[in-house]
């Protein structure tokens, strides 16, 4: 059987829904070798335009990446996807896709006998003339693809119901299906901190870390790096006592402006911008770490990935009470939620949390059980069924 993934960005390029399109292709890669798999997306950067990327010794994936006819931050109307499309049993359109999203409402039109799964990721949030353009092409297709798709899924029902695709008056019985992003709990473990890495970093050993993973540019403004800074300046006033030190680990054009205002804030000697971290290296920022932090400001944040990742790693993880995402944690036992764009809640419940050793252990425990028994990427992939229950094309 032959499937596209079809994605607006994916690694190298640091950003969630990427890093979630990888994962679902490796896992469904292990688990159906036989599977032909693609991914495409446009050639940001220089990248290679066509890379087969090894996963295992009986499986691989391809990933090709397409000139545009147009781009507008993480939107882009790709060119040659018609060729593409002709030429396989299914399409999994993973959305929001501004510009191709379009394409594939036309192609599955003239070309209904390949199948079209959509995956709805988020909710938008642009503002300005991206913003304006977003919904245009939302008003447009967004509607039409779903109710093209033969299947829909996302990650989480509770943000499914707050979304704007949830809150059409469509009626999708028996296509849409929940599929939970995963994480593989072999890779992301409990492990002791690397010391070389700490001085590397110019870390303190005794100090409690405090970590943040997520992408430093303005398609991911969302993130909250800001009141992630506002709470460690209110930490070093009101709770003066607590030896900690926090690392961002994470890359783009906003982080220098993110470092100027960390100086200016006096965190210069409390907190540590890693830059882009590869995959193979990811693991180990992780496990330096006594807690996580995913302190996004809205609905753009879907679930978190890195949550998972935490989670696996034996971290207690504070995450903002939003849908989708306040799903991923199990709070009090493994985390806690915080109020979106609140800087004074996020350092109190850090203090909280890292104040009370035994707190800080029962939820490191906690969250690598939830992540072993909700979330492991072990075993089969749901989208081997879901493909399997569409048929191959005829």
């Amino acid at each position: 059987m032959k499937i596209v993934h079809l994605v607006c960005t994916f690694p190298p390029y640091l950003g969630g829904m990427g890093n979630s399109v990888r994962q679902m292709v490796e896992q469904l890669a292990t688990a159906r070798p036989d599977y032909d798999l693609t991914v495409v997306c446009p050639a940001y950067g220089h990248q290679a335009p066509v890379l087969l990327v090894p996963k295992a010794s009986r499986s691989t994936y391809r990933i090709i990446r397409l000139a545009s006819w147009f781009r507008f931050g993480n939107a882009a109307m790709v060119k040659g996807l018609d060729k593409i499309w002709r030429s396989t049993d299914i399409v999994h359109l993973h959305y929001p896709f501004y510009g191709t999203d379009a394409l594939v409402w036309w192609l599955k039109k003239i070309y209904p006998a390949t199948k079209l799964v959509l995956h709805y990721h988020m909710d938008p949030q642009a503002g300005g003339w991206r913003g304006w353009l977003f919904q245009i092409f939302q008003k447009l297709f967004l509607a039409r693809l779903l109710k093209q798709a033969e299947i829909i899924t996302c990650a989480s029902l509770d943000y499914w119901q707050a979304s704007i695709a949830g809150r059409l008056s469509l009626d999708l019985t028996g296509k849409l299906l929940i599929v939970p992003f995963r994480v593989d709990t072999d890779r992301f473990q409990p492990r002791p901190r690397d010391p070389q890495l700490l001085s590397q970093l110019g870390l303190k050993a005794e100090r409690l870390t405090i970590l943040m993973v997520g992408g430093l540019d303005k398609a991911h403004y969302f993130k909250g790096v800001e009141v992630f800074l506002k709470s460690l300046a209110i930490l070093n006033r009101d709770y003066p006592e607590l030896n900690y030190q926090a690392i961002i680990v994470g890359a783009g054009d906003l982080q220098s402006g993110y470092e100027s205002m960390a100086k200016q804030m006096g965190l210069s000697k409390r907190i540590c911008f890693a830059g882009a971290v590869d995959a193979a290296g990811l693991p180990q920022f992780y496990n330096l770490a006594d807690l996580f932090v995913l302190p996004s400001i809205n609905r753009c944040e879907a679930f978190g990935l890195v949550l998972l990742e935490a989670m696996a790693s034996g971290l207690p993880c504070l995450a903002s009470d939003l849908p989708g995402v306040r799903q991923v944690i199990d709070p009090p036992n493994n985390g806690l939620l915080i109020q979106p764009n609140n800087a004074i809640d996020l350092a109190e419940k850090i203090s909280l949390v890292l104040t009370d050793k035994q707190k800080l252990l029962n939820m490191a425990q906690a969250s690598r059980q939830r992540a072993e028994q909700y979330f492991s990427s072990a075993g089969l992939s749901e989208l081997a069924e879901i493909y399997l229950s569409i048929g191959e094309k005829k």
